[in-house]
């Protein structure tokens, strides 16, 4: 589960970058956090599916792209653009220009997610994935993200860094 919840975390543009910001950068409130994870969510998806596509039955439910659920979390993503372009732009720290527009760079943003996510995806994580995907996909998107992002904070122990720098969830 953890490596799942850390690859659709990591996501929003690996290869070093994301971990270097949460080196420098103040951390991300849980909350927004939670609007990346529900983003990346139908991209991580798309990715599983073709990358597991041969290694799954058609039947499997991480391959029912035109499920209600699916839709759901399409919307969802829509819904969780702004919150989630904010943590891209933390995350990719100065390797953006202070002044680019996200939203512009958004269907490249798009393209990427599922390629990178499909590489740290092997055979042998597919089923796994799959039963994952069965028993968390009647969650509403909110619920899937929240959980994702505190498997995260409770799976990252002191030794590790958190990939997104989560803020810490104040003790009472």
């Amino acid at each position: 589960m953890k490596k799942l919840a850390m690859a659709l975390a990591m996501t929003a543009l690996i290869n070093g970058t994301a971990l270097q910001a949460a080196e420098t950068a103040p951390c991300i409130p849980p909350e927004q956090a939670e609007d990346l994870v529900t983003y990346l969510l139908p991209a991580a998806l798309d990715a599983a599916g073709t990358k597991c596509a041969t290694n799954l039955p058609p039947s499997a439910a991480m391959l029912q792209t035109d499920s209600a659920q699916y839709a759901k979390y399409r919307h969802s993503a829509e819904q969780a653009w702004p919150g989630a372009k904010l943590v891209i732009g933390v995350l990719a720290g100065d390797k953006f220009p202070k002044d680019m527009d996200l939203d512009a760079v958004r269907p490249m943003i798009d393209a990427m997610i599922p390629t990178m996510i499909a590489q740290e995806i092997k055979p042998g994580d597919c089923e796994t994935i799959d039963q994952f995907y069965t028993l968390l996909e009647p969650l509403p998107s909110a619920n899937l993200a929240s959980l994702t992002v505190l498997i995260i904070q409770q799976a990252t122990d002191k030794k590790d860094k958190d990939p997104l720098n989560i803020c810490k969830m104040k003790e009472e």
